[in-house]
């Protein structure tokens, strides 16, 4: 896992490793290593169902920032797996901006 800070030190954000996990699921949806287009899908349908609105990014990735999850992509070999990245309610609202969000650059360059 990545770990993420605020300017006053506290833990802010976290982004789960595709390979590594561990798996973390959202109500029973499985949110680490899964085929990104799949888990979109699932994901849509998920906040649709609860009034929750999915945005999003510069890089194409759906965000929610109700839930203050991104849900990235890392490359794996060949094809690229989901790494999401939860944040804290600070950070939620603009969580899937990469150029004006709190989540720092080295998350949106490393695994892009």
């Amino acid at each position: 896992m990545t770990t993420y800070y605020d300017e006053s030190g506290r833990l802010s954000g976290l982004a789960v490793d595709a390979l590594r996990g561990p798996q973390v699921t959202l109500d029973g949806l499985r949110l680490v290593g899964r085929t990104p287009s799949r888990l979109e899908d699932e994901f849509h349908d998920y906040a649709a169902s609860r009034g929750h609105e999915v945005r999003y990014s510069q890089l194409a990735d759906p965000w929610a920032p109700q839930l203050g999850l991104v849900l990235r992509v890392q490359r794996a070999g060949d094809v690229v797996l989901s790494r999401p990245v939860f944040v804290a309610r600070s950070w939620a609202g603009r969580c899937g901006d990469t150029t004006e969000g709190a989540i720092p650059m080295t998350e949106w360059q490393t695994f892009a």
